[in-house]
């Protein structure tokens, strides 16, 4: 059977649904591992009351998460994933919510300040630091895929003239 047009075609264009499969699956690998982190801080081990500040590095390590679902989606709409990126928005969602309940949680009985208010410097500080790693990572990934397209797209406008 002589090739065609369109299976010529078929096998050229690469698959993007490995590419979405693998962003979703990461997505919720950090979701776990952050959920793991912020409920280690503020477990009240042997009858021990968490502090306000405990409660604010799990809020933070939560939050902190958004961003690097941000960059997650960007990554992948860069390499050509579209509708599957939906998914990430469930563990976005889901951190956002847990990172803002353990915000607004009181410190125990015990702490000296038990309604201290979260500090820009708690978004860069203990357990958040993963999370910032992660996010330069895939943006980084995402600034790289950007500009080879753009590479690419040039060349080809450049070739076509």
């Amino acid at each position: 059977m002589a090739p065609t047009a369109t299976t010529d075609a078929a096998r050229m264009t690469p698959r993007i649904w490995p590419i979405t499969a693998m962003l979703v699956i990461i997505a919720f690998v950090l979701m776990l591992m952050s959920t793991f982190i912020a409920g280690i801080e503020v477990a009240p081990f042997f009858g021990d009351h968490p502090s306000r500040d405990s409660y604010i590095e799990a809020g933070m390590t939560c939050v902190t998460t958004l961003p690097v679902f941000a960059a997650m989606v960007w990554c992948g709409q860069q390499r050509g994933s579209r509708h599957g990126l939906w998914l990430i928005g469930v563990p976005a969602g889901l951190m956002a919510y847990s990172g803002l309940n353990l915000l607004l949680t009181t410190g125990g009985p015990n702490h000296p300040h038990p309604n201290l208010a979260p500090d820009v410097t708690d978004l860069f500080s203990g357990s958040t630091v993963f999370n910032w790693i992660a996010f330069v990572v895939f943006a980084v990934v995402a600034v790289t895929t950007h500009l080879q397209r753009r590479r690419a797209r040039r060349t080809q406008e450049v070739s076509a003239t």
